[in-house]
């Protein structure tokens, strides 16, 4: 009879397409893995792969890997709801998270979380926003936290709303635009930006033109800058030490504006604004170790303002 282990080796090999690295991949023996492959064709009577390089599944093959992936999804899910009747002090936390709310939140409530549970086991990964609704939808994640905009409309994520707010435009001081008394669009277009992809909400608000800040992606409907960066600290650091330009919260520059090292430009874009929140899968059951972090998050994000 199939385990899901015997399913786990198929996947693997599949996936990387070579007995070595998928016997690694999995911490065993190559002569232990051809043994349980070769096993498996025995229980199906078909062989399941090519024993080329790289080695393919057959279509025997192909049909098992089909079917085996909802197989192990659902017993991945068995796991884990077992192990969310364990409680929030043997539990664990996997949070995937956009730059602006791990600065203004994340990761303030994981210290207060792990400090009160300490057993509990975490694991955060900062993002570029497009990544967070994918790895919920995928059941990669717990919880994640990005932006809303796009998540909001599709049916298999649910959301909840946390941040809604403008976002300054900074620089360090000294920059050329400094120098300016009036700041227009067209002039910070002239810089590169550092900071993640833009959701597809602000495409319009910017010209369909190659410039130095960025490439507008008409395929995918996204922003991408010039110096595309996965957290806030590297966004400042990188700002800091040329002449690009990122923006945030004010909340999030605030040191660095009374030491005089950064300056935020006096420009206002309504379009370029911060619209963040919770993530998670439709119909998911969400742990204790989950609804705590979330009250902890939304105690945080009150206490920061708008």
């Amino acid at each position: 009879m199939l385990t899901i282990r015997h399913l786990q080796l198929v996947r693997t090999l599949a996936r990387s397409g070579h007995f070595g690295r998928a016997a690694e991949e999995l911490g065993m023996s190559q002569p232990a893995l051809s043994k349980g492959i070769g096993n498996i064709e025995r229980i199906l009577g078909v062989r399941i792969f090519d024993r080329s390089t790289p080695t393919t599944p057959t279509t025997f093959g192909a049909i098992l890997i089909s079917h085996s992936e909802s197989i192990v999804a659902d017993y991945s899910e068995l796991l884990r709801e077992l192990k969310l009747a364990k409680g929030l002090d043997t539990g664990s936390l996997s949070i995937s998270c956009g730059l602006y709310p791990a600065e203004m939140s994340v990761q303030e409530a994981i210290g207060t979380l792990t400090t009160r549970h300490p057993s509990l086991l975490c694991k955060l990964m900062v993002k570029d926003w497009i990544d967070v609704p994918d790895d919920i939808g995928n059941r990669a994640f717990d919880i994640g936290i990005g932006d809303i905009t796009e998540a909001a409309s599709r049916p298999d994520l649910e959301t909840e709303p946390l941040r809604i707010s403008p976002v300054v435009i900074f620089c360090r001081s000294g920059h050329p635009l400094t120098r300016k008394t009036t700041v227009t669009v067209p002039d910070i277009l002239e810089f590169p930006w550092a900071c993640p992809a833009l959701p597809a909400r602000m495409f319009e608000g910017l010209p369909k033109l190659t410039k130095p800040f960025g490439i507008l992606d008409e395929t995918t409907n996204r922003v991408i800058p010039r110096i595309w960066v996965e957290t806030f600290s590297a966004a400042k650091s990188v700002v800091l030490n040329g002449d690009a330009l990122s923006a945030g919260p004010r909340q999030l520059i605030a040191g660095e504006l009374d030491d005089a090292s950064l300056t935020a430009l006096p420009l206002s874009l309504p379009w370029l604004t911060l619209n963040y929140g919770f993530i998670w899968r439709r119909g998911r059951s969400l742990s204790p170790a989950c609804l705590a972090f979330m009250q902890l998050v939304r105690e945080i994000e009150r206490r920061r303002g708008s």
